[in-house]
């Protein structure tokens, strides 16, 4: 799960973290997990690049979710947003296919 904390923690450890901000009641949310982030390609690339996933579960509206949400100029969800210490993050639109997330994860830097 998601929290400033573990995300805090992975970027500290030089890892390119990729988060995916949900709720239940999203339907938007739940076909992008089932159509994309649940993909046997996605995956197998998220995991030979070496990247966290973190899910910010945001279905009772969590205030720190809301904070980071504001952050990325956002004010719900889908959002989904790779991390990189030092860097911007890179966000995604909010309806995502399998070829758009692995283009998206080529285009990260190694």
């Amino acid at each position: 799960p998601w929290s400033p904390q573990a995300l805090a923690e992975e970027l500290a450890q030089g890892r390119t973290v990729f988060v995916d901000f949900t709720a239940a009641w999203c339907v938007t949310c739940q076909v992008n997990k089932r159509s994309t982030l649940r993909h046997p390609e996605v995956e197998q690339a998220l995991q030979a690049r070496g990247i966290v996933t973190l899910q910010a579960d945001w279905t009772r509206r969590d205030e720190a979710i809301t904070r980071e949400l504001s952050r990325l100029g956002r004010s719900g969800v889908p959002v989904y947003a790779f991390y990189r210490s030092g860097q911007e993050p890179v966000i995604l639109p909010e309806v995502l296919t399998p070829s758009l997330m692995l283009q998206a994860l080529e285009a990260l830097p190694r």
